[in-house]
């Protein structure tokens, strides 16, 4: 490898220098616990901090007993090093200061906040102490294994540049500090690297693991202490996180690729063989001595040996688990939480900045494509892009990476595009070649949007989000109701709201509060849209302050302002007229403040629920209510009665039809199920019928259901569920998965509506 100039080593340690900072930054800005699984990735750091040991997983588990819910089942290579960093600190506090916000919406972007996973306390505040202090050391070990990662992106991208040809777009240099910026400054990167996780650390070792397989081609030297070198990465790699295991694939080829003379692969052949396979013995040898002892304890305790089974049974299993059409349906998020989606998965940037990164990345493809067919039509050019086996080292790495985390996928809910920085090298150093293989103004227009992004996001972003209201009310509403519930918090005014709702609409109201009394409690607040029978359709609960104010920390007199959005779903059958109803309540018992009045909700306002505009060259791939996976749409339903009775027959009008593009993949006849349930999922009424497949294919087909109540159903709500499933009592009568309009997965039991049963 050529000598490094003084000016590329400035140039690197500036890069490193700004990394640390940024990194910085996030962690400072996004305050304890809102970050990607935090909430439960410190438990296990603070319970290995006092001396606690290895947590041992189980169903049912309770937050009290096991704060670190499913990353309890993650090796323990990062979480010991963070305990490390950190025992010195009294963490004795810890759950004062991780006051869970039970109903924060954790990983669902929402209009009106409620973004915060915690009840945020003083004790968090600068300057640090105690257990507040005890985790940003945990997390200043992270901003040290991402900062070393930025360091081995580079080692890999100069690995990549052996050979590379100057031209006036892209220097060698430029490629390698580059791609240290598209790696550094991914804001999702930078947001993850701030935090406490135990992604940073294998990260870490696949960055470092990739430039060694680099490294060991270019050398195409394998001895011992070069595979010792691989399975000490490789075993440390593994006890940070089990999908690092992919490192042996990696290091596998490698050597491949160093022992083989491509030209004369057939020379020594078999001596090739044997050093490949001692050398690959070494490698396993080394990994198993240093992390075996962890997938051995896998398989004692649970069976396996990951430990998936331990993990899935906490985190939750996608049951049945998701097709290649439902992950599909998720790709915009897939590439959103690579770009950057903050806090716990639930804090989003302006939808065209993702676009403008995306347009970056879909050039630097095109630069790629390009280099590509110039390799192949004039292979002997000078700024050709020798397709070397490292860059099919790379992208074999890139498939490796993405398949895991596809069959992951499948079997839990974890569509995110920061599960591919593992191979963060790949990435950056495509975006940094492609980019300049186009020109260099696209080159350096891409690192300082990026650049631009990730510095702003923290303040733009980030900390607004989880910034409490000021004690005061943002303007005056129009509408006064001076309601005093429990004596203690006083809803004053409203604002109008809207006239007219349609559904898959989101109206917002506006409230201003007033503590008349120092609450005891933490009260939380319920907003609901009910009809003229008093059913539910729509609704939001969550602490006020946009789900940020802990009550009783706040004196009488405190004053402060709200907004509420609340879904109305695309499947309300419209017309109804709908009445704004709020209440005060305690979250933990369910008792909810008192009136004078001796109600314990105000309700007031009055909004039509209508139909959609019509959509004059609408049809039937843009104009359904479902999409069910087997080509089935639902595109209407009608429910004539809106009060049911014990023993009473009602009917429900499904039309359905099969979409055009489908019409050859319905191979065979399937069911579909109206079903009548309570709130707590007993059924009352039900009835089947069979989808002909010879009536879907000859034209829509309308058809009504009548079901039988039955007599002894309590009154109260009910819901109206939709489910398609197969009749095959072997595969156990298997559900098929269904999309609403904007062609997000609804699930496989679908709630149509609510009725009254009275």
């Amino acid at each position: 490898m050529s000598q490094i100039s003084r000016r590329e080593r400035i140039s690197v340690t500036l890069l490193l220098i700004a990394s640390f900072v940024l990194f910085s930054l996030y962690s400072v800005a996004t305050p304890l616990f809102e970050a990607s699984d935090e909430l439960w990735h410190y438990p296990f750091v603070q319970h290995l901090a006092i001396g606690g040991g290895l947590p041992i997983q189980h169903k049912d588990q309770t937050d009290a007993e096991s704060p670190w819910r499913q990353e309890g089942s993650q090796p323990p290579l990062y979480y010991g090093l963070a305990a490390l960093a950190s025992a010195p600190f009294d963490s004795s506090n810890w759950r004062e200061i991780r006051r869970v916000n039970i109903q924060g919406d954790m990983g669902v972007p929402t209009r009106d906040g409620n973004a915060n996973a915690i009840l945020h306390t003083q004790a968090e505040a600068f300057p640090w102490s105690r257990a507040a202090l005890a985790a940003h050391v945990a997390r200043l070990v992270s901003i040290l294994l991402s900062t070393c990662t930025i360091f081995f992106v580079y080692l890999s991208a100069r690995e990549l540049s052996q050979g590379m040809v100057a031209t006036a777009h892209l220097t060698p240099l430029t490629f390698r500090l580059a791609s240290m910026i598209f790696a550094a400054f991914v804001p999702m990167f930078a947001f993850i690297s701030g935090s406490i996780n135990n992604d940073n650390a294998a990260v870490m070792f696949s960055s470092l693991g990739l430039w060694w397989a680099l490294r060991l081609m270019r050398v195409r030297t394998l001895t011992t202490q070069n595979a010792i070198i691989a399975g000490l990465i490789t075993g440390l790699g593994a006890l940070s996180k089990s999908s690092s295991l992919g490192l042996l694939g990696l290091f596998g080829l490698a050597a491949v690729f160093a022992a083989v003379d491509w030209p004369r692969w057939q020379d020594r052949l078999m001596v090739k063989v044997r050093t490949v396979i001692g050398w690959g013995l070494i490698l396993l040898t080394v990994t198993a001595l240093i992390s075996g002892w962890w997938f051995v304890r896998n398989v004692i305790l649970y069976g396996d040996l990951l430990g998936w089974t331990a993990f899935l049974d906490v985190v939750g299993r996608r049951v049945p688990p998701a097709t290649l059409g439902q992950l599909w349906s998720e790709r915009e998020g897939f590439i959103w939480a690579y770009w950057g989606v903050f806090g716990t998965l639930n804090v989003i940037m302006p939808t065209w900045i993702y676009y403008m990164l995306n347009g970056f990345a879909v050039l630097a493809l095109i630069g790629l494509a390009s280099a590509i067919v110039q390799d192949i039509r004039r292979p002997k050019a000078k700024n050709h892009i020798h397709f070397k086996p490292a860059i099919l080292l790379c992208l074999f790495f890139l498939a490796l990476t993405f398949g895991g985390l596809i069959r992951w996928t499948t079997l839990t809910p974890a569509s995110q595009g920061r599960l591919m920085f593992p191979c963060i090298a790949v990435l950056a150093a495509a975006m940094a070649y492609g980019l300049g293989r186009i020109h260099r103004i696209a080159l350096w227009l891409g690192c300082m949007s990026l650049m631009c992004v990730a510095i702003a996001a923290p303040f733009v972003y980030i900390a607004p989000t989880y910034a409490k209201p000021a004690n005061g009310w943002r303007e005056r509403l129009p509408i006064a109701l001076n309601a005093n519930f429990g004596g203690t918090i006083e809803l004053v005014e409203a604002s109008v709201g809207p006239s007219s709702v349609t559904p898959d609409s989101e109206p917002i109201i506006q409230f201003n509060w007033r503590l008349t009394a120092a609450p005891t409690k933490n009260y939380s607040v319920f907003v609901h849209l009910v009809d003229q029978n008093n059913v539910i359709l729509a609704q939001r609960d969550m602490y006020p302050g946009q789900g940020s104010l802990a009550l009783s920390e706040h004196p009488s007199g405190f004053l402060w302002s709200d907004h509420y959005a609340l879904r109305v779903s695309s499947l309300a059958p419209p017309p109804k007229t709908l009445r704004w109803r709020i209440g005060v309540y305690d979250f933990e018992n369910g008792q909810r403040l008192k009136l004078p009045n001796g109600n314990d909700f105000v309700e007031f306002g009055q909004i039509q629920l209508q139909d959609k505009p019509n959509q004059p060259n609408a049809n039937i791939d843009d104009n359904g209510l479902l999409y069910f996976d087997n080509g089935v749409v639902l595109q209407r339903y009608e429910v004539p009665q809106t009060i049911l009775h014990p023993g009473e027959k009602f009917t429900v009008t499904v039309d359905l039809a099969i979409l055009p593009k489908q019409r050859n993949a319905l191979q065979h006849d399937d069911n579909v199920s109206i079903q009548l349930l309570d709130n707590q999922a007993r059924k009352v009424a039900q009835r089947d019928l069979t989808l002909s497949r010879a009536e879907l294919l000859a034209a829509n087909t309308a058809r009504s259901l009548t079901l039988d109540i039955a007599k002894d159903a309590p009154p109260g709500e009910y819901k109206l569920l939709i489910v398609m499933y197969t009749p095959d009592a072997k595969k156990g009568f298997p559900k098929i998965g269904a999309y609403d309009s904007r062609k997000q997965f609804m699930g496989d039991q679908i709630e149509l509506t609510r009725l009254r049963v009275q």
